[in-house]
């Protein structure tokens, strides 16, 4: 009977499980954002990039388990699209904090790196209106808002994150099987 009442739904626990990823993706995003400069810290990256099935897999296996191992694979999908949804929310402030006041010229600058990259590598090389049009975008400075990229990586948080919970979600209910 008390172990009912120790019980979370769906909701809130995906919204305390977001805080946590979402704090996860913040450091991610700074080390990644860091990365540019530092091969350090952009190996810490790609470790923590790397690691985000870890931490999922052990977010849905806390709630599995509290839930006596009641929840099926859509509970635990559903779940992880609603702890990548909370997630994103809580990370775009600091992104767009970030992209709108500490450094408003980091998207032209990730943009004019990934043309330099671009034409190093010849990808382009016959497509010289692909080549002209990229540069004449960053010449005009029509490169996304700040608001526009905290959209963007919101939606792709969610839906990578749905994703990813496809995956990881068979794995965490044979946890009752053990």
């Amino acid at each position: 009977m008390n172990e009912n009442s120790t019980r979370k739904s769906l909701l809130v626990y995906g919204m305390e499980g977001g805080l946590w990823l979402g704090l996860y993706l913040i450091l991610r995003f700074f080390m990644g954002v860091a990365g540019m400069y530092s091969p350090i810290l952009n190996a810490l990256a790609m470790i923590l990039f790397i690691g985000t099935p870890v931490v999922l897999y052990y977010i849905m296996a806390k709630y599995h388990k509290q839930n006596g191992y009641v929840s099926g694979f859509s509970l635990l999908w559903m779940m992880g699209i609603m702890l990548f949804f909370f997630a994103s929310l809580i990370c775009c402030v600091p992104e767009y904090i970030f992209y709108q006041y500490i450094s408003p010229d980091y998207i032209s600058q990730t943009m004019s790196r990934s043309i330099e990259l671009i034409e190093e590598m010849g990808l382009l090389q016959g497509d010289d209106a692909s080549n002209t049009a990229l540069r004449q975008a960053l010449d005009e400075a029509i490169t996304p808002t700040s608001l526009q990229m905290i959209m963007s990586s919101m939606w792709s948080n969610v839906f990578f994150g749905s994703l990813l919970s496809i995956v990881v979600a068979p794995f965490v209910t044979k946890l009752n099987k053990k």
